[in-house]
Formats: C-alpha cells, structure tokens, sequence
C-alpha cells in the first residue's frame, strides 16, 4: 500500500554502503512475481499525494539527500503489475492492493527497526516485497521477515525480488488471507508491520497483541483516512471504498488503539503514521 516514490535527484549521491553488494542488476520484475508502526498508504488512484507545497520541496530535498531509492526498482514493478492484475479481477486495482508505502516512510520505520534490534518481524500486506525488503535489511543478518500476502503472484514476485536482492535468507512469503494465517502462526515477534487495509479496526486486531512481545512494536502504516476525517479535507469518496460511516469508523479505531492497555502509542503527521509498543 502507499504512493510512488517522488524523488527527481539530479546529483544523487552514492547507494548507501550497507546496500553495496546486495544492489541487483538494472532488470525488469522477476519472472513470476513485536513492532507496529501506523502510516500514509494511499491505495486509490487520484488520492491526495502525501507530501504538497512547502512540504513536497522539503520531500524533494530528503530523496535528493538520501540518494536513490534502494528498491526502487520494486516500487516500479508494483505499478505495473497493479494495473496488468486489475485487469483480472472484479474490484480493479484496489482489489490487487500493491500500494507500497513511500520510500521516506520506509526509511523512518527501517531505522526503528535498527534501534529496536528487532530480528523476528512480521508483515501483513506483502505486495511485490518493497517494505518487506526494507525491514529485511534493517533487520540484518540472523533476522527474518515473514510476510503474508493472499495472491499466488504477489507471493511470486515476493521470492522473485528477495533473491534478486540477496535478501532470500531473510524474507518468508506466506500466502493466504491475513487473518487466517495470523491464527495459524506461533511464538512471539520483535515487530508487526500492518500495512493492510484499515478504513476500521481489523478483525485480526487482537491477534496481533498477542503475537508480539512485551516491548515490542506495531507499526502501522496507513492512517491518512484519519487525516480526511479530522480534517474534512478528502480528496476521494471513501465511502465508496470504506463505506458511509468510514469518518467515525477510522476516529473510532483511532480511538480504541489509543486506549488499549496493552500499548503505548504515539500517531505521527505528514505523513501519518503511529509506532504502537507492547506493555509487559
């Protein structure tokens, strides 16, 4: 889920050295195709893009700053295959769901995970594998990403890209519906990357809780649709996506996670995410 990555560098400067050896070859997609942190995915064409005005130029500059993308290559691929797949299914694009989270974002919850030193994380909301791939890699070696994703293609190009990147050691594709396989899953984790739909509380929400460790963190990235509720400011009809109540649905979940017992949490603007930690 998310948006493209605005980055229009025109001196970027070199990958950063912890990717050295793993950068692929310029290609196209492969063949086939406790942490929680709240974020800004956008999964509908048209949407508001997340960074405008004062805030695009500064935008503008980080990407400059940063250098290329690591997997931009990925987030490339995700469009294309999102508009090729919804030629295959009822509900279009939306349906296919790869809406990778922006690369700025990506880069914000990897260095949680690297201060966390979260080595078991999980990931709901695969996509072709571009957020799974930051935390596989800020995870480092030893450390394992199981993410979950219910299209055989999905799973595919998951595979596809982690061997691509030399990340194959450090990156599970499930495939399956979330919260079936949320109920199939045992021990505990260091982190959880939501990056599912959440236009109101998941039912899988208490699983969750229950599959990461005391001190450990959810990271959630999609709660720009509580931006357009308190704000009034939408630039889509989300009822036609997340039905007619979806302002007090989204406030209501909001609600609900800010006073759960088992977490800390603090919400995060432009864009907006949240970083949940598990209490003992």
């Amino acid at each position: 889920m998310g948006h493209d990555w605005r980055a229009d560098p025109q001196s970027p400067p070199s990958p950063s050295p912890s990717l050295e050896g793993r950068r692929p070859p310029k290609g196209s997609c492969p063949s086939g195709l406790p942490i929680a942190v709240v974020g800004d995915a956008e999964p509908v064409p048209g949407a508001r893009k997340p960074y405008t005005g004062k805030m695009r130029d500064f935008a503008s500059y980080l990407l400059n700053l940063y250098g290329p993308d690591p997997f931009g290559e990925v987030r490339a691929a995700s469009a294309v295959h999102r508009v090729e797949h919804a030629s295959t299914l009822p509900g279009g694009e939306q349906d296919c769901g790869v809406y990778p989270s922006d690369g700025l974002k990506m880069r914000v919850v990897a260095t949680i995970v690297r201060a966390a030193g979260a080595r078991r994380i999980l990931e709901v909301g695969g996509g072709l594998g571009y957020s799974a791939l930051w935390l596989a890699e800020a995870a480092g070696e030893g450390g394992v990403v199981e993410t979950i994703d219910r299209f055989p293609e999905h799973i595919a190009g998951i595979a596809g890209f982690a061997s691509q990147f030399r990340l194959s050691d450090r990156i599970r594709a499930i495939e399956g519906e979330g919260a079936e396989i949320l109920n199939s899953l045992t021990g505990l984790y260091d982190a959880i990357h939501d990056d599912g739909w959440f236009g109101a509380r998941p039912a899988y929400y208490d699983r969750l809780a229950k599959l990461l460790r005391p001190g450990g963190l959810l990271i959630m990235s999609n709660w720009f649709l509580l931006e357009h509720a308190v704000t009034g400011k939408s630039p889509v009809d989300w009822a036609q996506f997340a039905g007619p109540r979806w302002r007090e649905d989204i406030q209501d979940y909001a609600r609900h996670l800010l006073s759960d017992a088992r977490y800390h949490v603090s919400f995060v603007t432009g864009p907006a995410f949240a970083i949940a930690c598990r209490l003992p």
